[in-house]
């Protein structure tokens, strides 16, 4: 950095110029146990709270995207990387690092990009809200696909791509050390690799830490990538009713795949035991700041590849979805591009990149390439007119730390009606309205008829899914937007469903998950939970 004004704190504010003025960050020092605009005692050395991320003033009107020319990228799994491609994503970072504060490429700059789109930074200045819904997988793709064409473009590597972290290549058993729901510190570093870089020092996992199954094992992704609806996966727009929201235009579901394993995974980063959302990848407003953020959404990205490719499964068909949103991106030269949906629904046309299949488990032979398809586009199925509503009240009820169970009898008609719809479409567990403060991570683990549940590392007879949401920004850093609000949905498997078909009554059991710290009384909010079909 070109300058630093250091406070009698320990924290640092470091100015960094631009095309639009002055922008800051507040960074932890070495000493900052005492308070920041009361944030610093809460942040980990070399945590970021962004001050303003703006991005730099474009010159003009944005140039339109142009499909990726050269060889067909193709991205590996971190830990199937040889040396010297470890070596070359090394360089291409440091060489990014360079970059000074009035390249909009640079590293920083990269940062704040993740940050605009999610609530923005202290100065609540931000662009549109990118998480929470529908715009969640494309906007994410088209941000991996300008920064991969940076690095490159930096090393003169056109063959260059990012690595994904196959988190979800694993098994079920929370004991099982084999898999790849660990850190790839081999990479990307453990703590004190400080001549790496791709460390952050506000990682707080080590070689042996793991990351619950109930949010990346087989069992929760094959049921993700079992979803058929677009809106179960990958998320919905404002079309589909009821409407729990800030304002008519906020989308209306979180994807299962962005809430856990996405969310989960963020939290996990920064706090393995509590998940209460910490700087930097734990915080939407800071991740940006970590390389391994990309890594992580590489393989988000991959398992959206993998779910448009499975029978019957579509992209939305709404053209407001697929043409009528511009993003905005720096390119590898510098130029102000805009790019729409309809161009990066299929990764390896224009954008002109493909995935390897993971090597796991190791010494089986990794299968071969399936033939692709070009991806489908359909109509979102709307859910229809709930079943059963276990929580009606127009006001948000609390959620303590403690298990919470919800009942509700299932009389004759009902039962009827979910045995029709087991045999003929799909059954969504919908949790609406839950809200959280900006500043702090939720995960709460979610089981239909098992009363008696409580937290779990691994996925149990009626576990359903979590809900999950990573804080706009760090805590107690006094942003303005004092909560986040999101709704959740969560597709019944078929045999649950048959299951009900056969009960006369239906209890959901929401499950906090914390850390060892003090229990708040109120650990969140939620207004409706019910079950429609779809």
């Amino acid at each position: 950095m070109n300058s630093r004004n250091t406070s009698a704190t320990g924290a640092h504010l470091i100015p960094i110029s631009g095309p639009v003025g002055r922008r800051q960050f507040i960074v932890a020092g070495l000493s900052a146990g005492a308070s920041l605009m009361a944030s610093a005692k809460a942040l980990a050395q070399g945590a970021i709270v962004p001050l303003h991320c703006v991005p730099p003033l474009p010159p003009g009107q944005a140039a339109a995207f142009s499909p990726a020319s050269g060889p067909v990228r193709v991205r590996k799994s971190v830990f199937d990387l040889t040396p010297a491609e470890i070596s070359r994503l090394k360089n291409a970072y440091a060489e990014l690092k360079k970059l000074t504060q009035a390249d909009p490429r640079g590293w920083h700059h990269q940062g704040e990009v993740h940050c605009w789109y999610c609530s923005g930074a202290l100065d609540s200045l931000n662009g549109m809200e990118i998480h929470g819904g529908w715009w969640f997988l494309p906007w994410h793709r088209a941000y991996l696909y300008f920064h991969e064409r940076i690095l490159g473009a930096l090393i003169g590597d056109p063959t260059f791509a990012l690595p994904y972290w196959d988190w979800d290549s694993c098994t079920d058993d929370p004991r099982d050390m084999t898999g790849r729901n660990r850190f790839p510190g081999e990479v990307y570093g453990f703590q004190g690799d400080t001549t790496n870089p791709l460390h952050d020092s506000t990682r707080a996992v080590g070689p042996n830490d793991r990351i619950p199954t109930t949010l990346v094992g087989p069992t929760t992704v094959k049921s993700i990538l079992a979803a058929k609806s677009f809106t179960d996966f990958g998320g919905s727009g404002n079309e589909e009713l009821p409407v729990v929201a800030d304002s008519p235009g906020d989308p209306q579901q979180m994807g299962q795949l962005e809430g856990a394993p996405h969310g989960g995974v963020h939290l996990w980063t920064t706090d393995p035991r509590g998940f209460s959302g910490l700087s930097n990848m734990g915080s939407l407003n800071s991740a940006g700041f970590d390389p391994v953020f990309f890594a992580h959404h590489a393989n988000i990205d991959r398992l959206w590849d993998l779910w448009v490719q499975g029978t019957a499964h579509a992209n939305p068909k709404s053209n407001r979805w697929n043409n009528e949103q511009p993003f905005f991106f720096y390119d590898q030269a510098g130029t102000w591009t805009g790019i729409v949906i309809s161009q990066m629904t299929d990764p390896g046309g224009p954008l002109s990149y493909r995935y390897d299949p993971p090597n796991w488990p190791a010494g089986v032979a990794v299968a071969a390439t399936a033939s692709r398809t070009l991806p489908r586009t359909a109509q979102a199925t709307p859910l229809g007119t709930p079943l059963v509503e276990l929580n009606t009240e127009a006001e948000a009820k609390i959620l303590p730390a403690a298990p919470t169970t919800l009942n509700v009898a299932l009389p004759a008609q009902v039962r009827a009606r979910v045995a029709e719809t087991a045999s003929t479409g799909t059954l969504v567990l919908r949790i609406d309205g839950v809200e959280v403060p900006s500043d702090r991570g939720a995960v709460i683990q979610v089981y239909v008829n098992r009363p008696d549940a409580t937290a779990a590392a691994g996925p149990s007879q009626g576990y359903v899914g979590s809900v999950v949401i990573v804080p706009s920004t760090a805590p107690n850093s006094l942003h303005l937007h004092r909560s986040v609000l999101r709704n959740f949905g969560f597709t019944l498997a078929p045999e649950l469903v048959a299951s009900l078909a056969n009960r006369e009554n239906l209890s959901v059991t929401l499950v906090p998950v914390l850390g060892e710290s003090a229990k708040p009384a109120e650990f969140a909010r939620y207004r409706r939970v019910y079950i429609a079909p779809r």
